[in-house]
């Protein structure tokens, strides 16, 4: 027995220092992605103020995320602003609160889900595909062959994406928010038969500039965290193909908890004094 006693409790003592490393090395892990992520958007701030900046390189990007990433936001969006109007116009309007609907669906909308949403999109089309690339790149040694070209990599492969996010994600999101009011609009019309002319009366005068602003700010955030944890994971991804998938999968991850937790101070900036 004492011997079952001894083996068990070194068994623990294993699981438990198991258990502290791996969260270590995790919490190690999250300092270094934090790290790499600030020093890419300094580097790419330098070479945007350095007129180092790669035209072709950032159109193309800025076509990736605007263009390319433009349908499925505006569609998802859209479909959020119909989901709320099914859920309040009818009852709303029973209740003799018609003259609201419109302004709940565009405070919903453009303060918090209209930037969230449509970055979620970009995040899934855009962010997991430009964090692949990079990591492949890097795995193939694809970059390898860019420094020996005397090429700056940072330069030629993250600044034009970064800087990208930051400046289209903003336009992408205003799109995204009218087509999730007129969504709204829509279903308010079929469900309860809100006369268009009240919802729009309700949108402008339950908008203020500040929601505008709040929601433009979000989306310029979003756009930089996504371009961000996508080209600074897959810049450090290192071995092979499964390597690419980690790296692609934990991009995606870090972008998503990481705009959520900017539009929780966002939304507390601009917001919290209002409680």
């Amino acid at each position: 027995m004492n011997y079952v006693k001894i083996i068990t409790n070194r068994y623990k003592n294993l699981l438990v220092d198991k258990a502290f490393m791996t969260l270590y090395y995790q919490f190690i892990e999250m300092l270094e992605t934090v790290g790499s992520m600030l020093l890419n958007l300094f580097y790419s701030l330098r070479c945007l103020v350095m007129g180092e900046l790669d035209r072709a390189k950032f159109l193309e990007q800025a076509s990736r995320f605007g263009v390319d990433s433009l349908p499925i936001s505006l569609l998802m969006v859209s479909i959020t602003g119909m989901i709320i109007a099914i859920q309040v116009s009818l009852e709303m309007v029973k209740q003799g609160a018609g003259d609201y609907v419109g302004m709940l669906v565009a405070l919903s909308i453009i303060r918090e889900l209209g930037p969230v949403i449509g970055s979620f999109a970009v995040i899934s089309l855009v962010g997991s595909s430009m964090s692949a690339e990079i990591a492949t790149m890097k795995v193939t040694e694809q970059v390898d062959a860019i420094k020996v070209l005397r090429v700056d990599p940072i330069n030629y492969l993250i600044a034009p994406r970064v800087l990208a996010g930051f400046f289209i994600m903003p336009f992408v999101i205003i799109l995204a928010n009218l087509f999730g009011i007129f969504g709204g609009l829509l279903m308010s019309k079929l469900v309860a038969e809100l006369n268009a002319i009240t919802y729009v009366s309700s949108v402008w005068h339950g908008l203020t500039m500040k929601d505008i602003y709040s929601s433009i700010v979000k989306a310029f955030v979003f756009g930089g965290i996504i371009s961000l944890s996508s080209t600074s994971i897959g810049y450090r991804a290192e071995g092979g193909a499964i390597d690419v998938g980690n790296a692609t999968t934990k991009a995606v991850v870090w972008a998503f908890v990481l705009v959520l937790f900017a539009n929780y101070f966002i939304s507390w900036l601009f917001f919290g004094n209002e409680i």
